[in-house]
């Protein structure tokens, strides 16, 4: 039993070591990783990087920056590398006394160190890059310059005509850029390329911005010397022809603006002589501004006349037809209210209407003879006349309204002698079903509901031979009479449906009487009931009878009565 335990122990142990050797091989492979990373790191091409620089002047502050670069990444290789390889031996010693934590926590610190690494690789590499990159973009920079510099040295010498004034300013301007272009060589030459940077960039603008002003200059000089004076001589002209066709231009100044805007106009060149561009631009822009506030006023003046000649003819018509209207409806109220009640408030509205047309008449022979007459400002004129348009429109469309009141007067007389004619027809019929049907008697509530119809009917025939008739209470009279025959009719035919279905629930409940007591009883009940004129309650009595012997047979008994009423 003993040697049993004892071999187990050593297959155990056997087992054990087995599995460390194992987890270490393991742990090694990561440990041969991260060498196989640090060799790749060391062999960065720091140095094709750094070449770069070398296409440069290396000396100044290029020299500088190339002395820092270089310094950098030897330190990289002689301490940073230096500090992987001790991790990474540390690692490998760890490992050798299976401490597998501790080798690979090492591991993991070599790693990190390597991140760094990478990471002050692309910094420096982005810096050398960038550098270099922005040397190359000065340099395009120097040689636009250069070529701005020729070319306007050209233009101004071959087109000085174009520049008139501003032609010797322009002159000195361009010939102060040309030692501040050799500075900028000068820079470069001592490999000061961040000087040079700050040089070209604030000399390239300025130049951008010169030849911009040159291409800008000639145009300002034809606008002051062409354009604007020949817009000026236009207007006045413009003007004047229309003060001649008729036209009141006096709100728009014409003289005193064109005055004004001359002066202005007198600025301007010597600000282009100056090479002050910006104000300049401000100034034409302002004179811009008023031409086309003036001829703003004038063209609503040419629109407002177009206007006027349009609208002439149709409000002439308008305020005719207003005025025909109004006598007509004055004739057609004194005729009219013999017969018919008509609202004060109508008769006042017409005279009112007639005293309004009048002074609109009145407004528009005035206007019509000062357009005769003299010069018209014809945006004031179609005011006033859209005036009269818009009230001669409210005018003619009350009195459209009364018209058509007046006329309908007749029509709702007729229709309500119709209606009344109708309820006395409706009503005989409705009672000569009651008196025909098999209630045992005409419930009273009935003959009263009939003789306060034929009352309200009798007093309706004396408002139709009374005149003049006030037609609106006529026919609020007769509406009230057919409300009551309505509910006349319909309360009627409840009374003759539930009568009829009352008498076949009980003829269906014969038949039952003999073997049911309870159906008898409650049988004989709603024959009282029916007797009695309580036909709604009689039908409750009868169906409650029926459906307890022969459940759903009501239902079928009442469509069946329906089926007949129909």
């Amino acid at each position: 039993m003993t040697l049993y335990i004892i071999v187990l122990v050593v297959i155990l142990l056997l087992i054990a070591v087995g599995i460390l050797f194992y987890k270490r091989n393991q742990k090694r492979a990561a440990l041969e990783q991260v060498e196989a990373r640090k060799e790749e790191v060391k062999a960065l091409p720091f140095q094709d990087q750094l070449v770069k620089v070398k296409q440069l002047t290396v000396k100044g502050e290029a020299g500088m920056r190339f002395e820092k670069w270089k310094r950098e990444w030897q330190t990289v290789l002689t301490e940073d590398i230096k500090a992987v390889e001790l991790t990474i031996n540390d690692a490998d010693e760890a490992l050798d006394k299976f401490k597998f934590s501790l080798s690979e926590d090492k591991v993991n610190e070599s790693h990190q160190i390597l991140d760094q690494i990478e990471k002050k690789y692309s910094n420096v590499t982005t810096d050398i890059s960038s550098y270099v990159g922005g040397a190359k973009a000065d340099q395009m920079k120097y040689e636009d310059c250069r070529t701005i510099y020729r070319e306007a040295k050209r233009d101004v010498l071959a087109n000085r005509h174009q520049y008139g004034e501003a032609a010797k300013p322009l002159e000195d301007n361009i010939e102060l850029f040309a030692p501040r272009i050799e500075e900028y060589v000068q820079y470069a030459n001592e490999g000061n390329y961040d000087t040079a940077h700050l040089q070209i960039t604030e000399l390239h603008e300025q130049m951008t911005r010169l030849k911009e002003d040159m291409d800008e200059i000639p145009l300002l000089i034809r606008d002051v010397q062409k354009e604007l004076p020949g817009q000026f001589q236009d207007v006045r002209y413009g003007c004047r022809d229309l003060k001649v066709e008729g036209y009141n231009l006096d709100h728009v100044k014409v003289d005193s603006s064109l005055q004004t805007l001359k002066g202005k106009l007198n600025l301007v060149e010597p600000l282009i002589a100056r090479l002050q561009l910006d104000e300049a631009e401000e100034l034409i822009g302002e004179i811009n501004t008023a031409l086309d506030e003036m001829l703003e006023l004038v063209e609503i003046e040419v629109k407002a006349k177009n206007n006027v000649e349009k609208s002439r003819e149709i409000i002439t018509d308008e305020l005719f037809y207003a005025k025909d209207m109004n006598y007509t409806l004055r004739t057609e109220i004194e005729y009219v209210k013999e017969n018919y009640h008509i609202n004060e408030e109508d008769i006042q509205k017409v005279r009112q209407y007639d005293n309004e047309i009048q002074s609109l008449i009145g407004i528009y022979d005035e206007i019509l003879s000062e357009m005769a007459k003299s010069a018209v400002r014809y945006s004031e004129v179609e005011d006033n006349l859209q005036y009269i348009k818009d009230h001669v429109a409210v005018i003619n469309d009350n009195q459209e309204k009364i018209q058509h009141h007046l006329t309908a007067l007749r029509e709702y007389e007729r229709e309500a002698q119709q209606h009344t004619l109708k309820i006395q027809s409706r009503k005989e019929e409705v009672f000569r079903r009651l008196l025909a049907s098999n209630l045992s008697s005409v419930p009273e509530r009935f003959i009263i509901m009939k003789n306060e119809i034929d009352v309200e009917t009798r007093e309706v025939h004396g408002l139709f031979n009374k005149r003049p008739m006030n037609v609106e209470y006529v026919r609020d009279k007769v509406n009230k009479v057919l409300v009551a025959m309505n509910t006349f009719e319909q309360e009627a035919f409840d009374v003759l449906d539930n009568a009829r279905y009352a008498e076949a629930l009980i003829q269906y409940g014969n038949r039952y009487r003999k073997d049911r007591s309870d159906v008898n009883k409650d049988l004989n009940e709603a024959e009282r009931l029916f007797s009695n004129n309580r036909y709604k309650r009689a039908v409750e009595i009868a169906e409650a009878a029926i459906e307890r012997v022969e459940p759903g047979a009501t239902e079928k008994i009442e469509q069946r009565v329906h089926q007949l009423n129909d």
